[in-house]
């Protein structure tokens, strides 16, 4: 089956993970007690909204050495919202119900930057 190439950062599946979690975790932070809990909500939305960022910026550079650094900071950021969330579940912030489908969403575009990582290793050569 052949790949096709991403014209833009929006076309790739990666930053379109990102975006959906982004998307449904910002909502979460609205009501509820984690409003009186003004860092842990602040660093959550951080994290959160940092992986789509991070894989925008990388898809805009041009070395492969440099979109991994961004892919390292894009898998950095999931790694922390997934621990956010986890703390929000011992919390009692989040039910566990509401986190799970979430964490397989992390999954899946960590997965997807280690392809896209996997990828940019075979295409290094002398001038990367």
């Amino acid at each position: 089956m052949a790949c096709r190439v991403a014209r833009n950062f929006r076309e790739m599946v990666v930053w379109q993970l990102a975006v959906e979690l982004r998307d449904k975790v910002l909502p979460m932070l609205e009501a509820g007690p984690i409003t009186r809990d003004f860092k842990f909500r602040d660093q959550l939305a951080d994290s959160v909204r940092s992986p789509a960022r991070n894989i925008a910026e990388g898809y805009g550079r041009f070395r492969p050495k440099e979109i991994a650094q961004f892919i390292d900071y894009a898998r950095a950021s999931l790694d922390e919202t997934e621990t956010h969330l986890r703390d929000g579940v011992t919390s009692r912030y989040f039910p566990a119900e509401q986190v799970g489908p979430l964490i397989v969403l992390i999954v899946r575009c960590r997965k997807g930057l280690n392809s896209w990582q996997r990828y940019l290793k075979g295409t290094e050569g002398p001038s990367s």
